[in-house]
């Protein structure tokens, strides 16, 4: 009670204060680009750069043009300084001074037919990830240059028309240090001494056309391997203080596998003249798909050997960004509406691709516990919005980089595929993708060139699928009788504008014989069967055939269909002997995902989840399934047995935590040394451990006291440790002893940023107030916004909530001052990070009022609220379901 008396005094005199007033806010419209696209076209950038080692760099561009009107011509450019600015060789400098994130030209100055503008310009680097960004190695001081420009951020760097549907080619020249390696889309043309002894002068020739959020430029003295598949040139960058870690013989054969599959199934040559791989620091997302120089995250950089998760994972991300290079470089969308299209589709192409020619025929079994379950989840917030959803603006754009767009997209596609089968859709993607060559499209033309290949209807499909938001709920009713099973699917449309649609779907049906055996093994048989069907409407009913009457039904058992399934009863005993009899992965990860959602729904707890995962783990053999069901007992970030205990009084917690730490160390230890599963053990270990016994457990084996056979502790893994140690209190000098010890070995990026994690992570209020300070200060710090970032995960961990209490106002009064002149990544980040999800009525009442009271906030802002509203409404319902009581004594 005392807790929820200070977060509702401490907030009373703030929240219900209405927003201030902001600028016009930084971005370009979705009309605005309908204008201007309406207004121009043949567009040629011609771009001389100067790269410098210091905090900005120029340059000049030409932009060519034609202009059907003698209207004003707005060019974005945010952030930088025009020097001079000519147009059609008459000065206009004065009358265009760059002003809210463009220059506008006024329309008595255009010529109708071509133009030329000539543009001088100085522009800062960035730290944000966004633009040009600017990094500087720790380890040896080198500098690193990289761009990111999706999806209104090329204007960051120079000035030109930032949108997609105004397609054009670029001629790019680049000065640089002498060191540096140039990399940008195309090959380069000539490598020549600049005027400077310093300097070098990289030029490229001029590019096919292509939209500005996809040309690309990268700077610094890389390190680089280099391959070829038939005729394409391969290389792959990386910083030179990370080399050593770097498997190209991995990221080499993914790349081929990748060309090999997507060449045949497109029927269409890799549309551009060579692929370059290029790992940068402090990048905002995995990867991004410029043409013929794709930058990837350094997280694909493991600094020890990988695990075949992580190599799986690789393998999906390059897969996603050739597909790209088809689906979204080649064709593209006309507006930031249609950016659905490019994400689904080369979401489920890169796990088509997987299953067709790669070593991991896994692949759906990580798209639908990855992707599918992200989109279920996205869908059911109250921010949910249709598949091609209406986008007024490019800061809305930022917003829809989500599991909509990605995950239930890529599901669509995949339940579109199980309807007109899989050739049609080949032959239709391969018509589409030839006709739209190097031009932009709209969803009509993509259905259009679908319906033509299979023959099915589309429009009601796409009105249902694509333009409506919203998922389906379906319960099964069913009765058995002399082997016939009588069913009926019920369909339910929660939700403001669902509606109800047509579906394909699988039926699972499990039947548990009893046989006379003196062995206990063979007394209870698993037998399995399934049918496929046609539902709609609200409710579907038929008879199928079955061998035995079934005990137990698996609704869409190989996940072609896109819908909730609600059980209406479950027995954990029956779902015990499944989860250990049954020998398909896919079905058994189904099965526990399933389960998994109904604690989510306030139908089963994390007591029986906890009971389920001590009978059945042991006895699991596969890896995947260990390592999800793992991270539902122990993760510190989202619903699970850990982060659950920390609803209960001590007593139950500390009661629950040492059963939950036991199970962990006794799995650990029973694991094959060396084996992934090792490790997975262990980082849950990690991660839930909270008693002084487990801690004292950490210590020993961060100096070594304690040994497992297998396990290394690699650096990354020591800091992991650290970490922990730190924010549960423990001894400050001993910690700051070790942190030193390690930063001496470990002078890296990584390793600074570890450091920081463990100052902000110890329980100190000092502590916490210096990094807040600095969190809601981002511009007159020198730390990076991945840095902050990664400060602001540690900063609050669930063991630590009532020291975010102090620090309420001031997120809230942050939120309230941020405007779309800042970044948005950050803003984004900042705002989901540190959001108090503290599962009270009274914190959802002050997220609501706060919300409401201030209507213009960032769009991102806006839908980090609102789904945090959810979200607290979603926890008190998982609460309630909670009784206060210990684990039973007879749980390991």
């Amino acid at each position: 009670m005392k807790f929820k008396s200070i977060l509702f005094l401490l907030l009373l005199s703030f929240v219900f204060t209405f927003c201030k007033e902001k600028p016009e806010g930084y971005h370009l419209t979705q009309s605005e680009a309908e204008a201007r696209s309406g207004l121009i076209s043949d567009v040629h950038y011609k771009l001389n750069v100067l790269l410098t080692k210091e905090d900005h760099f120029s340059g000049t561009v030409e932009i060519r043009f034609e202009s059907n009107d003698n209207k004003d011509v707005r060019i974005d450019y945010f952030s930088g300084k025009v020097n001079s600015l000519l147009l059609n060789n008459e000065d206009l400098t004065e009358k265009t001074k760059p002003k809210d994130g463009f220059i506008l030209i006024p329309g008595n100055f255009v010529s109708i037919g071509k133009n030329l503008v000539q543009i001088r310009f100085e522009t800062p680097y960035s730290r944000t990830g966004n633009g040009l960004h600017k990094f500087t190695d720790p380890d040896d001081k080198e500098i690193y240059i990289y761009s990111q420009f999706e999806a209104f951020h090329a204007n960051k760097m120079f000035p030109c028309f930032d949108q997609p549907d105004l397609k054009a080619t670029y001629q790019l020249t680049v000065e640089a240090p002498k060191s540096w390696k140039v990399i940008s889309s195309n090959l380069q043309e000539n490598i020549s001494p600049a005027a400077s002894n310093e300097n070098s002068i990289h030029t490229f020739p001029q590019t096919k056309k292509f939209s500005t959020y996809v040309f690309s430029l990268h700077a610094g003295p890389y390190q680089f391997w280099e391959d070829k598949h038939d005729q394409i040139p391969l290389k792959l960058y990386v910083r030179k203080s990370l080399a050593k870690y770097v498997d190209p013989k991995d990221w080499f054969n993914f790349t081929k596998e990748g060309f090999t599959f997507f060449e045949s199934y497109f029927g269409i040559p890799y549309p551009f003249e060579k692929y370059d791989q290029v790992i940068v620091p402090e990048f905002n997302f995995g990867a991004m798909e410029n043409v013929g120089a794709v930058t990837f995250s350094e997280r694909f950089v493991h600094r020890t050997t990988s695990t075949r998760a992580e190599r799986e994972n690789l393998s999906d991300v390059i897969l996603h960004e050739m597909a790209h290079m088809w689906f979204g470089d080649l064709v593209t969308m006309k507006w930031w509406n249609g950016l659905w299209l490019n994400e689904s589709f080369a979401t489920y192409m890169a796990s088509l691709a997987q299953a067709k020619n790669s070593e991991f025929k896994e692949t759906w079994e990580s798209f639908f516990e990855k992707m599918k379950q992200w989109a279920y989840d996205e869908d059911s917030y109250s921010t949910n919005h249709p598949v091609e959803a209406k986008v007024a603006n490019t800061e809305e754009a930022f917003t829809q980089f989500d599991g909509i767009t990605y995950g239930k997209g890529a599901s669509v596609i995949k339940q579109l595929v199980f309807f007109i089968g899989e050739e049609a859709f080949q032959r239709g993607v391969h018509n589409y993708l030839q006709k739209y060559s190097y031009s932009n499209s709209s969803l009509a033309d993509f259905l259009r060139e679908l319906e033509f290949a299979s023959g099915f209807p589309l429009k009601k499909w796409s009105k249902d699928w694509l333009e409506t938001k919203g998922t389906n709920e379906i319960e099964f009713m069913n009765i058995c009788k002399d082997q016939d099973l009588i069913w009926k699917i019920v369909q339910s449309a929660p939700g403001p504008s669902n509606k109800l649609r047509d579906h394909k779907i699988s039926i699972g049906v499990y039947s548990i014989e009893y046989a006379a055996s003196d062995n206990p093994e063979e007394q209870k048989r698993l037998a399995y069967e399934s049918f496929s069907t046609v539902y709609g409407g609200r409710a579907t009913a038929s008879v199928n055939k079955v061998k035995t009457c079934p005990n137990f039904i698996l609704v869409n058992d190989e996940d072609h269909d896109f819908v909730v399934w609600k059980w209406d009863q479950f027995q954990l005993e029956d779902l015990k002997f499944i989860l250990t009899k049954d020998k398909d992965s896919f079905r058994k990860l189904i099965l526990w995902t399933s389960f998994y959602n109904q604690i989510l729904l306030g139908k089963a707890t994390f007591e029986d989840f906890y009971y389920l995962s001590a009978e059945v783990l042991p006895k699991e053999e596969n890896i995947k399934i260990k390592k999800w069901v793992l991270s539902k007992l122990s993760s510190n970030r989202e619903h699970s047995f850990f982060y659950s205990r920390f609803w209960y009084p001590a007593p139950q917690r500390n009661s629950d935590l040492s059963k939950l730490s036991e199970f962990l160390w006794n799995g650990l230890n029973a694991a094959k040394q060396g084996s992934d599963e090792q490790r997975y053990w262990f980082y849950s270990y990690l991660e839930s451990s909270f008693h002084a016994d487990s801690q004292q457990k950490l210590w020993d084996i961060y100096y070594g006291k304690i040994s497992i056979p297998g396990l290394k502790i690699a650096q990354d893994l020591k800091w992991s440790i650290l970490t922990k140690l730190a924010s549960l209190n423990a001894n400050r000098e001993e910690i700051d002893a070790a942190v030193a010890k390690e930063k001496k070995v470990d002078p890296s990026a990584r390793g600074l940023n570890s450091s920081y994690a463990i100052e902000a992570g110890f329980p100190d209020p000092k502590s916490k107030e210096k990094w807040m300070n600095l969190l809601l200060n981002p511009k007159k710090t020198d730390y990076s916004s991945s840095t902050l970032r990664t400060v602001a995960y540690y900063l609050f961990p669930v063991y630590q909530k009532d020291l975010q209490l102090p620090h309420l106002e001031s997120y809230f009064s942050a939120l309230d001052q941020f405007g779309s002149f800042d970044d948005e990544n950050y803003i984004d980040g900042f705002a989901k990070i540190l959001v108090p999800n503290f599962c009270t009525e009274e914190t959802k009442m002050i997220l609501k009022k706060f919300h409401v009271n201030h209507p213009k906030l960032p769009a991102a802002i806006r839908k980090t609220l609102m789904k945090s509203i959810d979200s607290e409404t979603r926890c008190l319902v998982i609460r309630k379901k909670h009784k206060e009581k210990f684990l039973p004594s007879t749980s390991p």
